[in-house]
C-alpha cells in the first residue's frame, strides 16, 4: 500500500487530501463530477482557510476540489480544457489566428480575465506567463496577462482546488475573482503510466504519454516525479477562400493549400514537476518543488493574395514601389517570383517555463508554527515567422525572421507564522500571518534587424509581415518590487456558527500602497443546512508586461490589412491619441449562498457581485491620422510613417460582474452493485460597464464586452458503475451570446449543447482501458458572416467551444 509522510510539502495549511496515484478512490467535492466506483471520502481543503481540518463542505466559501479521476475523464491532455469541463466559471477558448494568444490562452473564471484569477502551486504563487493578451478577439480578456494554466503535468495533480470567492486580502494582487491551487502528488513508493491517442472526426491528431513515480528521500521524506510528453498535429479548418481558388483556376502556380486556417495549433511539449519532502525532526520538515516545460507551437496567418481575382485585391506587399531603380534599390523586385501564388505567414513560438519554490516550516507546537519560503519563477517565449517578407527591404529580404522574444522573471521570499489560541469560544482561535517581498520582471528581446527594419522601398509594408519584430527602442528590460503583510483569523464561534477574516497591506513600488480586507462567515442552521457569506476588497497593480509591453502586427479589418501598434500606456508615442499612465484596479465583491448536505445529496447555491474599479482594458482601435503619423515619425518611433491603428491599455472605466453558480450531486446506490452518479453544476453570470465608455468603447464594442460571452455554462454528468465497467456520459451546455462582426453589426450565437461520452473498464490487474469522445455531435460554431465567408472563415475563430469538432480517444492507465 502507499503511503505519504508529509501532507503536501510547501502548503501553509497544517493538512490536505493525500492522493497517491490515479486510483479509482475520488474525493467528495462540490463539482459534483465524483466517480461513484469507491466509497465517497470527505476531504480537507487548503485554498480559501489556513486552518487545520476544514473539509470541502464545511468551508466558508464555495470552492470546487477536481480529482485526478475527473481531469482524465474529461478526455483532454490540457489542463485548461479539464478544468473548463468540470468547473462552468472557469472557461477557456481556442484563439486562432490571435498571434501569441493562440499559445497561451486566456482563461476566465466568473467572467473575469486572467490576471483577475491567481494560480497557485502547492500554495504558493505561480508566475505570470509573459504573453500580453492583445488578440483575444474579446474585450473582456484583451490586455490581461495571466498565468498559464498548461504548465503542469496533469498526472503530477493530487487535486485542483478552485476558490470561486474574491481572495485577494489572503493571496494578493490578481485574486479579484478567486484562486486555483494546484496540489502535487507525494508519494513516497509506487509508479503511475498514462497514455493517450485521439483523433478529431475531420482530422487532427494528438498523442499523450505521462508518468509519474514516488521515491523515497531517506526514512524519513519523499521525492514525487512526473513528466508529460505531448505532440498535436494540429487541426485544419476553413472553407474555400475566393481569391485562391480563382487563382487556382487561372493556373497560378504554388497557391496555398491552406489560405487561412481557423483550427488548433500544432503543438508539442516535454513537461516535468517534482516534489519533494524531508522531515527534519522536532516538527520540522523541508520542502522542494517546482517544474520545467519547453512547449513549441505554430499556427498560420491569413493569407496574402498575390493578384486581385475572385473579387478580392491584390495584397500591399505585392504592389510595385515608386523606388525601385533608384540608387537606394536599384534591381527590381518582383515577390511574385518568391511567392506566385500568394503567401501564408507561419507563426511560431518555443516557450520556456521553470518554477521553483524551496522552504522549511516547523508545526504548531507550544508557542507557534512557522514556513519560510523562496520561489523564483521564469516564462520566456521566443517568437518565429516564416513564409513571409519585409517586403521595404525588397531584395535584400530573408522569408524568415526571429521577431524577438518575450520573458517574465519573479522572485518572491515569504516568512509566515500561525498559531492557535485558547480563548473560550468554540473552536480555538487561529491565527496566521506573514511578510512577503516580490520582485518581477518583463524583458522585451530584440528581433532579428530584417524584421523590424525598413528597407528602402519605403512605400511597401515595412517588417516581417504579419508580426514585426521588436526594435531596440522596444526592447530592455522592465522591473518592478512590492512588499506585503497579512494577518488572518479563523474561529468556530458556536458549534453552527463559523467566522473568518483577513487583512493585507502592500506597498508597490511604482503605484503606492493598498489596505485589502476579507469577512466571511458561515452559520448551520440545522446538521444538513448551512448558511455563507462574505464580503472584500482587492487591489491589482498593472503586471509589468502591461506597463511595457508594445507590438506591431498586421491585422484584417473589414477585408483589408493594416499595420496595429499597441503602444506603452503614457508613452510620448501613447499621449498624442489621449494615453495617459496606467493606475491600480481596486475591487469590492460580495457572495452569499446556502449548502445542504443530505445523505447522498450534496448541493450548494452561490451569488456573488464584483465591482472593479479602474478595470484595465485594451481600448478600441483608433485610426490614425497623416498628421498623427508624423508625429509618430518625429518622435522616432519604428515605422511610425506606416502605422494605420493604434491601441494602448487604458483604465478609466468601471466594470460589474453578477451571476451565480448551482452545484448539486447525487449518488444512487442500487443494491446491486451498482451505482449511478448524477452531477449538475451551472453558471450564470452577467457582466456590465457601471461607467461611461465615452472615448473608449464604441457602443458595439459596450454590447461585446456585456454580451459578447456566453451567460449560462452548464455541465450535466451521470456515470454508472457496474462491475469493472464504468460508464459516463455529459451534457456541456453554453448560452447564447453575440458576435461583433465589423463594426457595428452583430451575428446572433444561439445556444449549443456538445455531448461527451465514455467507457472505463478495470478488469484488468493495475490497468484501466478507456474508450471515449468529445462533442459527439460534431458541432462546428457558425462563421462571421458572407463577407469573411470569401476568406475562408466559414466558422468563429473566437467561438466559446472551439473550432475543431468531434474527437474520439483510447486510454490507457497502468499503476505499479
Amino acid at each position: 500500500m502507499k503511503k505519504t509522510l508529509l501532507a503536501q510539502a510547501g502548503m501553509v495549511a497544517l493538512a490536505t487530501a493525500s492522493v497517491s496515484g490515479l486510483a479509482p478512490a475520488v474525493m467528495a467535492q462540490e463539482s459534483g463530477n465524483a466517480s461513484p466506483r469507491a466509497e465517497v471520502e470527505i476531504i480537507t481543503v487548503t485554498t480559501g482557510t489556513r486552518r487545520q481540518g476544514r473539509t470541502d463542505t464545511q468551508s466558508l466559501v464555495p470552492i470546487d476540489v477536481i480529482s485526478p479521476d475527473e481531469l482524465v475523464s474529461t478526455g483532454y491532455v490540457d489542463v485548461n480544457d479539464a478544468l473548463r469541463t468540470s468547473v462552468p466559471a472557469f472557461n477557456v477558448q481556442r484563439l486562432p489566428l490571435n498571434d501569441g494568444s493562440s499559445f497561451v490562452r486566456p482563461a476566465t473564471l466568473r467572467a473575469s480575465p486572467a490576471d483577475h484569477v491567481l494560480l497557485l502551486l502547492n500554495g504558493h504563487r505561480r508566475h505570470r506567463s509573459s504573453v500580453v493578451q492583445i488578440g483575444t478577439g474579446h474585450a473582456t480578456t484583451s490586455g490581461s496577462q495571466g498565468q498559464d494554466f498548461n504548465m503542469i503535468p496533469p498526472i503530477a495533480l493530487g487535486s485542483i482546488e478552485v476558490l470561486r470567492d474574491g481572495a485577494s486580502a489572503q493571496y494578493g494582487s490578481d485574486a479579484i475573482a478567486g484562486v486555483i491551487n494546484l496540489t502535487l502528488r507525494d508519494a513516497n513508493e509506487g509508479a503511475s503510466f498514462i497514455g493517450h491517442a485521439g483523433q478529431y472526426f475531420d482530422g487532427g491528431d494528438v498523442l499523450d504519454a505521462q508518468g509519474n513515480i514516488g521515491l523515497p528521500l531517506s526514512e524519513n521524506g519523499f521525492i514525487n516525479l512526473s513528466f508529460q510528453l505531448t505532440e498535436e498535429s494540429g487541426t485544419y479548418r476553413h472553407g474555400p477562400h475566393v481569391g485562391a481558388e480563382a487563382l487556382r483556376q487561372q493556373g497560378v502556380p504554388n497557391v496555398p493549400e491552406h489560405p487561412v486556417n481557423l483550427g488548433d495549433p500544432a503543438y508539442s511539449a516535454i513537461k516535468t514537476s517534482w516534489n519533494a519532502g524531508l522531515d527534519l525532526g522536532n516538527g520540522m520538515q523541508a520542502y522542494l518543488f517546482g517544474n520545467a516545460a519547453i512547449t513549441d507551437s505554430e499556427v498560420g496567418f491569413f493569407y496574402r493574395q498575390s493578384i486581385a481575382a475572385g473579387g478580392l485585391g491584390q495584397h500591399a506587399s505585392y504592389a510595385q514601389s515608386a523606388f525601385e531603380g533608384t540608387p537606394a534599390h536599384p534591381q527590381q523586385f518582383d515577390l511574385a517570383a518568391i511567392y506566385p501564388g500568394g503567401y501564408v505567414p507561419i507563426f511560431g513560438g518555443e516557450q520556456t517555463d521553470f518554477s521553483t519554490v524551496v522552504g522549511v516550516r516547523r508545526e504548531e507546537s507550544e508557542s507557534f508554527g512557522w514556513d519560510l519560503s523562496a520561489r523564483w519563477g521564469q516564462n520566456e517565449i521566443e517568437y518565429r515567422i516564416s513564409d513571409t517578407i519585409n517586403a521595404s527591404m525588397g531584395v535584400d529580404s530573408p522569408t524568415s525572421f526571429r521577431p524577438g522574444s518575450l520573458a517574465q522573471r519573479e522572485y518572491q521570499i515569504n516568512a509566515e507564522a500561525y498559531k492557535s489560541v485558547e480563548v473560550g469560544l468554540a473552536s480555538e482561535l487561529f491565527f496566521y500571518g506573514g511578510f512577503s517581498y516580490r520582485n518581477e520582471a518583463y524583458t522585451i528581446g530584440v528581433g532579428d534587424p530584417a524584421s523590424y527594419r525598413a528597407g528602402p522601398l519605403q512605400d511597401l509594408p515595412v517588417g516581417a509581415n504579419g508580426f514585426q519584430g521588436f526594435s531596440p527602442d522596444a526592447a530592455g528590460e522592465f522591473e518592478t518590487d512590492s512588499i506585503a503583510a497579512y494577518l488572518e483569523a479563523e474561529a468556530d464561534i458556536t458549534d453552527r456558527w463559523s467566522f473568518a477574516a483577513a487583512l493585507r497591506f502592500e506597498d508597490y513600488e511604482a503605484f503606492g500602497d493598498n489596505l485589502s480586507y476579507k469577512l466571511a462567515s458561515r452559520y448551520d442552521l440545522t446538521d444538513n443546512f448551512a448558511i455563507r457569506g462574505a464580503v472584500s476588497t482587492g487591489f491589482r497593480a498593472p503586471a509589468a508586461g502591461q506597463l511595457f509591453g508594445q507590438s506591431q502586427t498586421s491585422q484584417l479589418d473589414q477585408g483589408n490589412f493594416v499595420l496595429d501598434a499597441v503602444l506603452v500606456p503614457g508613452s510620448p508615442e501613447a499621449t498624442i491619441f489621449g494615453s495617459t499612465p496606467l493606475v491600480p484596479e481596486t475591487s469590492t465583491s460580495i457572495s452569499g449562498g446556502f449548502v445542504v448536505t443530505a445523505g447522498a445529496l450534496s448541493a450548494t447555491l452561490d451569488f456573488y457581485q464584483i465591482d472593479v474599479d479602474d478595470r484595465l482594458l485594451l481600448n478600441d482601435a483608433i485610426a490614425t491620422t497623416p498628421a498623427q503619423r508624423a508625429q509618430l515619425a518625429a518622435l522616432g518611433y519604428p515605422n511610425g510613417a506606416g502605422v494605420q491603428t493604434v491601441r494602448f491599455f487604458q483604465n478609466r472605466l468601471d466594470t460589474r460582474v453578477r451571476g451565480f453558480d448551482l452545484v448539486a450531486s447525487y449518488l444512487f446506490d442500487w443494491n446491486n452493485g451498482q451505482t449511478t452518479n448524477v452531477s449538475l453544476a451551472t453558471n450564470y453570470n452577467e457582466q456590465i460597464l457601471r461607467s461611461d465608455p465615452t472615448g473608449i468603447f464604441n457602443p458595439a464594442k459596450v454590447q461585446e464586452f456585456e454580451r459578447g460571452t456566453p451567460r449560462w455554462r452548464s455541465n450535466l454528468t451521470l456515470t454508472h458503475t457496474v462491475g469493472d465497467f464504468e460508464m459516463m456520459g455529459r451534457a456541456v451546455y453554453y448560452g447564447s451570446w453575440r458576435r461583433l462582426d465589423g463594426a457595428t453589426n452583430f451575428l446572433p450565437r444561439e445556444a449549443e449543447i456538445l455531448y461527451d461520452a465514455e467507457v472505463r473498464y478495470r478488469g484488468f490487474e493495475s490497468v484501466t482501458v478507456t474508450l471515449g469522445g468529445r462533442n459527439l455531435g460534431n458541432t462546428y460554431p457558425p462563421g462571421r458572416g458572407p463577407g469573411l465567408d470569401a476568406f475562408g472563415m466559414i466558422y468563429d475563430n473566437h467561438s466559446v467551444f472551439g473550432t475543431s469538432g468531434g474527437y474520439y480517444y483510447l486510454g490507457l492507465s497502468y499503476d505499479f
